[in-house]
């Protein structure tokens, strides 16, 4: 194929949801990372930069927000996509995180089905994007 896997960051403090939300996409073809903080996040990102950032928005040390604020500020890590993904259902919450820079913003608990669909959609619209160039 030559086509390597595309990798996704999974970030959430919580290890149960953090490894069933990556067990889902590893069972997808997906390469999985994870961290359970934001400075560990940050880190995950600037050394692998992922494909994708799964982000929980209530994090030790830094929240899902500031998190997001620092990837879309990096230059090496603006175009990374960024879903958020928080039992948070607040509009306000919501708002934030979007205007941080997340693509998009899912509610956990969250179906399998669902995840699966954000992720490739996500990925299939930054694909679309960087081959038409805009």
């Amino acid at each position: 194929m030559g086509v390597r896997e595309q990798r996704v960051l999974v970030v959430d403090d919580d290890r149960e949801i953090r490894g069933l939300v990556a067990g889902t996409l590893r069972r997808d073809g997906y390469t999985v990372v994870e961290a359970g903080d934001g400075p560990e996040a940050l880190d995950v990102a600037i050394r692998l930069v992922p494909d994708l950032v799964l982000l929980d928005m209530t994090l030790p040390g830094m929240d899902g927000v500031e998190v997001a604020r620092q990837l879309k500020a990096s230059p090496a890590l603006a175009t990374i996509p960024v879903v958020a993904l928080s039992a948070l259902t607040q509009e306000a919450v919501q708002q934030r995180a979007l205007a941080a820079g997340c693509e998009r913003y899912l509610t956990k608990p969250c179906a399998p089905a669902a995840l699966r669909d954000v992720v490739a959609e996500t990925l299939a619209t930054v694909a679309s994007r960087a081959s038409t160039g805009s």
